[in-house]
């Protein structure tokens, strides 16, 4: 379990980055609870701008754990899969569209992403 703390901390701060980012877009759309204004000026914040940037504050701080156990060469890969999830959130969530040209973007990225945490281990065995 120990020798995994690292990529808990990375896959924490993924997560809880897509979910800010999507939290504060449903804030800016003005959806629900999420969309009700906490202040008007100079950018309308709202309840869903300011809960999504606390998550993406908080998964910052577990990427800035993650950072200063391993090498950022290693953990970087790992972080880019906030890309896809993202992407699929936003699709399935917000119902954004998601043709075929932004699914091969998807697949691609998790294939180098498969690929670079493959040849890491590698290095690092």
């Amino acid at each position: 379990m120990k020798a995994y703390r690292t990529e808990m901390l990375v896959t924490g701060s993924v997560v809880l980055a897509a979910a800010g980012q999507n939290v504060m877009k449903l804030g800016l759309m003005g959806r629900g609870a999420l969309g009700t204004a906490l202040l008007e000026w100079p950018l309308m914040v709202t309840r869903g701008l300011a809960g999504g940037l606390a998550l993406y504050a908080f998964g910052t701080l577990l990427w800035c754990a993650a950072v200063a156990r391993k090498d950022i060469s290693y953990l970087y890969p790992l972080a880019a899969t906030n890309y896809v999830l993202t992407g699929l959130v936003g699709h399935f969530v917000l119902h954004e569209p998601l043709g075929p040209l932004r699914c091969i973007g998807i697949v691609t990225i998790g294939l180098g992403i498969a690929l670079l945490a493959r040849t890491n281990r590698e290095v690092i065995s």
